[in-house]
């Protein structure tokens, strides 16, 4: 597998940049949970299923964002895979994942995985079965739209080293 490569508005992060990277997800949604009169509990929900990113890197080098337009929605080409586990081998993947970067499947046998090949069709995934498996996985590399400001940057005392981190929202 060849190396992944985090792109932020169109700008390759490069290896000097980001000898250390680091991503997070974190789901949002709007929901909210209402106790009725009889004290039962329900739930509303307007939408769900975007997601905040926050992502960090240090190197030798500063990472060069500084021609992106924070004032505009940037495309992040995501470093930090995603999965989705299933029992069955046929898997639906989130339609906003990096076309760069195909669809990768794993196999739980025992308490190990084992690669296994994809077949996609539109946004369903279709892994090759795998004998005695209990479980499937697919994952993907997500391509998100976002609002982000413009990153913290930091240096290190010894001019050495330098630091970033921002955190962008999924439109």
């Amino acid at each position: 597998m060849s190396s992944r490569k985090l792109i932020i508005g169109g700008i390759e992060i490069l290896m000097p940049a980001s000898f250390t990277l680091r991503q997070i997800y974190e789901p949002q949604q709007a929901v909210s949970r209402v106790r009725m009169m009889d004290g039962s509990l329900t739930q509303q929900t307007a939408w769900r299923d975007k997601l905040v990113t926050e992502i960090s890197g240090d190197g030798i080098a500063p990472a060069g964002f500084q021609l992106i337009d924070w004032s505009q929605p940037v495309v992040i080409k995501c470093i930090a895979e995603r999965a989705v586990s299933s029992a069955s081998n046929v898997i639906a993947v989130h339609p906003s994942r990096r076309a760069d970067y195909g669809v990768q499947g794993r196999a739980l046998v025992g308490n190990r995985f084992v690669n296994t090949p994809v077949s996609m069709d539109g946004d369903e995934a279709t892994l090759t079965p795998v004998a005695n498996a209990i479980g499937y996985q697919a994952y993907y590399w997500p391509e998100l739209i976002c609002y982000a400001d413009p990153p913290r940057e930091t240096r290190g005392a010894r001019n050495a080293d330098y630091g970033w981190s921002l955190t962008a929202e999924e439109i």
